[in-house]
């Protein structure tokens, strides 16, 4: 059975990267609906400068990759 699997890694600004649990769905479907809830968080987030998101399956197709800028400011030198 294949799955789908949804990899994140967080980037931060001192440069070390976190990369989360690889999450699994059963379906496309639920694959995708999973990955575009992360993106849309991600990009909102002030956490981390960018965010790289994988969707692909167990066969090693990849559906999608989006590397995302995020509402990330640094602070500034006063």
């Amino acid at each position: 059975m294949t799955q789908y699997l949804i990899i994140e890694i967080q980037n931060r600004a001192d440069g070390i990267n976190n990369v989360l649990d690889i999450v699994a769905r059963n379906t496309l479907a639920n694959g995708l609906s999973y990955y575009y809830d992360r993106c849309s968080k991600m990009a909102a987030t002030t956490l981390y400068p960018t965010v790289t998101l994988v969707l692909m399956d167990t066969d090693g197709n990849i559906y999608e990759n989006k590397h995302l800028t995020t509402a990330y400011e640094p602070e500034s030198a006063e």
